[in-house]
């Protein structure tokens, strides 16, 4: 008989985040956003909206939500756009049909939070710190069209 190599999760890994931690995360995510949108951003405000998108792009499978691939491209792309005016001298901050791309992410992150579990969301949590560890440019761009 083969042994399982994998623990099994506990009944807390398999809940739910907790209400005010899911409060907490959506709180921070759109008010790094609201500060952007507003003109008032810096690269903090920046990392933190990336951090969405990619983590949004991670706990996809987790939550079944959010499978348009598209939705992750036009995020990042936008931020990338902010980013690159950034550097050369403009102020942080989306254009309207940026702000738009954003705004998906966040309602569909939104949801994600309310519907993963810990052990879903520390997973994604995970991937999100090994990606940022490596030189990859994007996990999104890496993926084949669905």
């Amino acid at each position: 008989m083969r042994k399982n190599s994998r623990k099994s999760l506990t009944r807390e890994m398999l809940l739910p985040l907790s209400v005010e931690k899911m409060r907490a995360l959506s709180l921070e995510n759109h008010l790094a956003f609201a500060t952007v949108r507003a003109g008032r951003g810096d690269s903090g405000q920046i990392i933190n909206l990336l951090r969405v998108v990619y983590l949004a792009f991670f706990l996809r499978q987790e939550t079944a939500s959010g499978a348009d691939l598209d939705l992750y491209r036009r995020a990042e792309a936008a931020l990338d756009a902010c980013i690159e005016r950034a550097e050369q001298g403009e102020r942080w901050l989306l254009l309207d049909h940026e702000q738009k791309a954003l705004e998906r992410i966040l309602a569909v992150h939104d949801g994600q939070l309310a519907a993963a579990s810990r052990h879903g969301y520390l997973t994604a949590w995970d991937r999100l710190q090994r990606f940022a560890t490596r030189a990859d440019r994007s996990p999104i761009l890496a993926r084949e069209p669905a």
